[in-house]
């Protein structure tokens, strides 16, 4: 087994060193900073910030009263300006930086209009090869994450995902860890005439229920939990993304931890909705979209 493909066995979670914030100088600039400097020191990561457009040397001051005002003096964060397609610059830009995690501001609900015109913060969901975090509401007083989601569906992606969200909550000091996997209603659907057929739908509902709660004890058999961190285990039964999503805000859950899209959404994928379209469509609270392919193995080895 070469040294690669014992990393990728041993599921290291997608570490964060290198932290950006897509940032304009708008009402909510100064909050996303402070919740961006926060999370870069919880880290221990360098922080960049992204400006789409030419920075006049005003603004230059500007920004520079923010991160002072944000207490970011100390990261020294690098203010990289430049003009072109907002979605393009950030994620060029991310990637000259070798970025782990890129922070932007979310709407939590988009109206029809934006939905299929696609916000920048969907379309850097999509297409972002890093680690991202979507903020919903940023603040600039620190507020404990106490209660963190992750999706736990069969998917070769989700250990990754998981270890990561110990990871996260390790750094967040949350109390509860959440790990819920979601289970279509077609996969239970039976003919229900009768009593009988009462019975047989709650059998199969069991059935499936054991097996998911076994295939989740194995999702996080190896993971360390945090001891002040409670870790629980949830099989939803609906339409992935929905019941995810609706899960989190019955909860009152605070970040969402959910696997990267597999491709970039089309107009196709707006109207034949994915898991993830469901929650960036009505955003329950913060959402972190973990981003994990083979350079995650490499990175967790350097």
């Amino acid at each position: 087994m070469t040294e690669l493909e014992s990393a990728k066995e041993k599921r290291f979670p997608v570490t964060f060193k290198r932290v950006a914030l897509a940032i304009a100088l708008s009402p909510r600039a100064e909050a996303l900073l402070f919740e961006a400097v926060r999370i870069a020191k919880m880290f221990e990561a360098q922080l960049t910030l992204i400006h789409v457009g030419e920075l006049s040397d005003a603004q230059r001051v500007e920004f520079d009263e923010l991160i002072t005002r944000a207490g970011g003096q100390e990261l020294a964060p690098e203010i990289v300006a430049k003009s072109g397609k907002p979605v393009d610059v950030i994620l060029n830009v991310c990637k000259e930086k070798n970025t782990d995690l890129l922070i932007a501001g979310a709407l939590q609900k988009e109206n029809l209009v934006r939905y299929f015109r696609g916000s920048i913060a969907r379309k850097l969901s999509r297409e972002a090869n890093c680690s991202i975090l979507l903020i919903t509401n940023p603040k600039k007083e620190s507020e404990i994450c106490s209660r963190i989601l992750v999706n736990g569906l069969s998917h070769p992606k989700t250990p990754d995902t998981v270890k990561t969200a110990v990871y996260v909550a390790g750094k967040f000091n949350a109390n509860e860890l959440m790990i819920a996997d979601e289970v279509p209603t077609k996969a239970i659907r039976v003919r229900v005439n009768d009593d009988k057929g009462l019975i047989n739908a709650e059998r199969k509902r069991r059935v499936l229920a054991r097996a998911e709660h076994r295939r989740l004890n194995k999702a996080i058999r190896e993971v360390d939990v945090p001891n002040n961190t409670e870790l629980t285990k949830h099989v939803l039964y609906g339409r992935p993304g929905y019941s995810i999503g609706h899960f989190a805000a019955d909860k009152g859950v605070d970040l969402l931890v959910m696997n990267s899209p597999d491709t970039r959404l089309g107009l196709f994928d707006r109207l034949f909705t994915h898991d993830i379209e469901y929650v960036l469509s009505d955003l329950p609270c913060d959402l972190l979209i973990v981003h994990t392919t083979r350079e995650t193995a490499k990175k967790a080895l350097s």
